[in-house]
């Protein structure tokens, strides 16, 4: 039905499905009034495919309105002639609960809205950064620079002083290519039936290779960690993310971290900053939660991808706070193959 800006619609619905538990939950959230914020030709056609197991009988142009108590203007399904306020005193009351509710039901479908168009954005920029960028960074640059290396004499770089402008182009072209292939490893996972991909990694090499152009690789102290079937750029990120953390919520001096097995099925990383308890991990590790007494951006990215992307390899983590900083610990559930220290499948 068309609707313009301002316009309120009742909505009245039949149940279609009677067999199955999704249907019933469909009828106890219906929405019997939407608003329209805007002109559009289909105000229904979102919320008919939203609740496809029911079937919309009726939408109508709300005329008639009522008033609570607190002077708050409520669409009714009481059309003029017909159904008028005080003929039901009982729909009356009802009709005050049920817009809270309501609403409540509307916006979750809105939020659902927005994040589909927001996936559909993601899979789109994922494309654009698997296929073409991957030229850039993995076939031109390096070729580019190959060329022109073999062209340029070397008594010209010495005359101009080039070789530290040479060296900086060679480091940045190595860091781009390990960054993309992070970025790469990331947007997979947005593409249908989109899995890791796992292989037997040594986490310890894989680590220190990864931290070797951090600055605060020094502050990390990494014991043997065997090997495992793991995604390895995923995998990796998460374990620097929880290092990150450490490292940035830590007032000591000096600031560590710590990696190691306290298991064959358990690996830790143990730092000595603030500390973090489980409730304020299960609030911490949501997207974007930050620290109330930090003045910084949100944090809470970091530790949620990380949680995310252990969990995604059927792992757990939890932390335990300590008298000095936190104990990550990351269980290694049995239902991976996992290769211990001894070299042993498990």
């Amino acid at each position: 039905m068309n609707a313009r800006e301002g316009d309120w619609f009742s909505l009245t619905w039949e149940l279609l499905d009677f067999c199955t538990v999704e249907a019933f939950s469909q009828w106890e959230e219906r929405p019997r009034f939407l608003y329209a914020k805007d002109h559009t030709l289909r105000i229904d056609s979102p919320y008919i495919d939203e609740f496809f197991r029911l079937n919309l009988v009726s939408i109508h142009r709300t005329s008639v309105f009522i008033s609570t108590d607190e002077g708050h203007k409520l669409p009714t399904h009481y059309r003029a002639g017909e159904f008028m306020p005080g003929d039901s005193p009982k729909y009356d009351v009802w009709l005050g609960q049920y817009h809270k509710i309501n609403f409540e039901v509307l916006e979750k479908i809105k939020d659902k809205e927005a994040l589909q168009q927001k996936k559909i954005f993601l899979a789109h920029t994922a494309k654009i950064i698997r296929h073409d960028m991957h030229s850039g960074i993995n076939t031109y640059l390096p070729r580019a620079l190959r060329s022109l290396l073999k062209k340029l004499p070397q008594k010209i770089i010495v005359q101009y002083k080039l070789e530290p402008a040479i060296n900086m182009l060679n480091d940045g072209l190595k860091f781009t290519q390990k960054v993309y292939k992070g970025v790469h490893a990331f947007t997979s996972l947005v593409k249908e039936e989109g899995a890791l991909e796992v292989e037997k990694v040594d986490v310890k090499k894989s680590l220190e290779e990864f931290l070797s152009d951090r600055a605060y690789k020094d502050n990390v102290e990494i014991s043997d960690l065997g090997s495992m079937l793991v995604h390895r750029i995923l995998f990796i990120t998460a374990i620097d993310n929880l290092i990150r953390g450490g490292l940035k919520f830590n007032n000591s001096n000096p600031r560590w971290v710590k990696v190691f097995k306290e298991s064959n099925n358990v690996l830790c990383i143990k730092d000595n900053g603030i500390g973090l308890s489980k409730e304020d991990f299960l609030t911490y590790c949501k997207p974007y939660a930050s620290k109330k007494n930090k003045e910084k951006s949100p944090q809470g990215l970091e530790l949620n991808i990380a949680v995310a992307i252990i969990e995604d390899h059927g792992f757990s983590i939890l932390p335990e706070k300590l008298e000095m900083g936190t104990m990550f610990r990351i269980k290694l559930n049995r239902s991976e193959v996992h290769i211990g220290l001894d070299g042993e499948r498990l």
